[in-house]
C-alpha cells in the first residue's frame, strides 16, 4: 500500500495505521535511523508499506530527488536498509515575466518553482528595495537546474539558480552564478563583483516598511522628533538576522528601545535591533556572528505601539538611513577567476537564446 504524510503523522502513525504493531515498527524506525531521519517526514510525501503474513516485509521512500530509501526484512527477521541513488539528469529551465502588482504574483503566474523565487529574493536582496522599487511594467528573467529522473523522464526537483535579471525602470541587473575554486557558490555581476555586500538592506522576511528614517510624528510621544532607523512591521516571533558579520556590542534592555541588540562592524559602521521579544539562545556581548545568523526575535518591548523591528544603521556612531546605505561588494573576480565567470555568462546566454526560442515556438 502507499500512504500519503498529513499534517501531524509520524512514522510510528503511519505504520500502525497500516496494521504494524508498535514493537517492529518501532525496529523499523531504528533501522531507517542509520539512512535517514524519519522526523524529517515531509507533508505530501509518499511512503510505500510491504506487509506479508509475517508483518512489515518492507517500506520505500524518497526523502529527497537523488536517492531512494529501502527498508527490507531479513529472513532472521531483522530489517536491513540501503539507500540507493536515482539518475537525475540536470536540465536547464527558463521562467520570466511582466510584473503587473508584486513579483510574487508574477512569478506565480508563470509557475516558478518557490525555491528558484526564494534565491532570486535573496541574490538581488542586496541591492534592490522590493518593496519600494519594484513597479509595474518592470520585468524578470532567471535561468536554473530542473532535475529530471533519467529512467522515468520526470521532473522529480528543483537545482540551483544560474542566471537572474530584473529591469526595474528600464534598469538592467543581470547576476551568474559562481563558484571560484575551493570558495562558495555566489552570484556576481558581469563585471565580477559579488553581490554580497558587508550589510544586507532587511534584516527580517516578509517586511513591510511602516516608519521611515527621519523626522516624523511620534505615534506615543505626540510631538515631532528625529526617527533614527526605519521600522519594519512583522509578526511577533518572526527571527531577526544579523544585516553583516560582526561583533556583539551590547544585548539586553535598553529604555525605549526595550530588548536591544547592537553590532559592531568593520569600516565604523554598527547596526541595532530594538523592541525584540527575546535574544537568540546564547547570545552575548563580545560574541562573533555571522551575517544571516539569527540574533532575535521580533516583539513590542519597550516604547512600542505594536510589534516590528526598530532597525538602525550608524556609521561612526552616528545615525544614517539604512535604506540609503550602499555597500561596496565584498568581492572582485580577478584573472582565471574572471575569465571563467566571462565564459559562463556565454554559455548561459546562448542557452537562454535556445529556451526563449522553444517558449516561443511552444505558443
Amino acid at each position: 500500500m502507499v500512504v500519503t504524510v498529513h499534517e501531524g503523522d509520524t512514522l510510528m502513525d503511519l505504520l500502525q495505521q497500516a496494521g504494524i504493531s508498535a514493537t517492529p515498527a518501532q525496529s523499523a524506525i531504528d533501522a531507517l535511523k542509520q539512512r535517514w531521519d524519519p522526523r524529517a517526514l515531509k507533508i505530501g510525501q509518499e511512503v510505500a508499506i510491504g506487509i506479508d503474513d509475517y508483518g512489515l516485509k518492507e517500506l520505500r521512500l524518497t526523502p529527497d530527488p537523488q536517492r531512494d530509501i529501502k527498508l527490507l526484512r531479513g529472513d532472521d527477521g531483522h530489517f536491513d536498509v540501503v539507500s540507493v541513488p536515482r539518475a537525475i539528469v540536470h536540465v536547464p529551465a527558463r521562467s520570466g515575466g511582466i510584473i503587473s502588482s508584486s513579483l510574487f504574483e508574477a512569478a506565480s503566474d508563470v509557475s516558478m518553482p518557490p525555491a528558484v523565487l526564494a534565491e532570486l529574493l535573496n541574490a538581488f536582496s542586496y541591492d534592490v528595495d522590493f518593496q519600494r522599487e519594484i513597479q509595474p511594467g518592470d520585468r524578470f528573467e532567471v535561468m536554473y537546474d530542473q532535475l529530471v529522473d533519467r529512467a522515468s523522464g520526470k521532473i522529480v526537483g528543483t537545482g540551483d539558480l544560474l542566471y537572474a535579471a530584473m529591469t526595474l525602470s528600464g534598469r538592467l541587473l543581470q547576476l551568474y552564478r559562481y563558484t571560484p575554486p575551493g570558495g562558495e557558490p555566489g552570484f556576481y555581476t558581469a563585471d565580477g563583483a559579488s553581490v554580497k555586500k558587508a550589510l544586507l538592506r532587511t534584516p527580517v522576511d516578509g517586511a513591510r516598511i511602516s516608519s521611515s528614517f527621519g523626522m516624523r510624528h511620534h505615534p506615543i510621544l505626540g510631538y515631532t522628533a528625529m526617527h533614527k532607523g526605519v521600522d519594519f512591521a512583522v509578526p511577533r516571533g518572526t527571527p531577526i538576522i544579523a544585516s553583516g558579520d560582526g561583533v556583539v556590542a551590547s544585548v539586553g534592555r535598553a529604555g525605549s528601545y526595550g530588548n536591544l541588540v547592537v553590532l559592531d562592524h568593520e569600516g565604523g559602521y554598527s547596526t541595532a535591533y530594538a523592541h525584540m521579544s527575546r535574544f537568540a539562545k546564547g547570545l552575548r556581548r563580545g560574541m562573533h556572528v555571522r551575517q544571516g545568523q539569527v540574533i532575535g526575535y521580533v516583539g513590542a518591548t519597550g516604547r512600542a505601539t505594536g510589534p516590528h523591528l526598530h532597525y538602525e544603521v550608524r556609521l561612526n556612531d552616528h545615525a544614517i538611513n539604512p535604506l540609503g546605505v550602499r555597500m561596496a561588494s565584498t568581492q572582485k573576480l580577478q584573472g582565471r577567476d574572471f575569465a571563467a565567470l566571462k565564459q559562463q555568462e556565454t554559455l548561459i546566454a546562448l542557452r537562454l537564446a535556445g529556451l526563449r526560442e522553444s517558449t516561443v515556438a511552444a505558443k
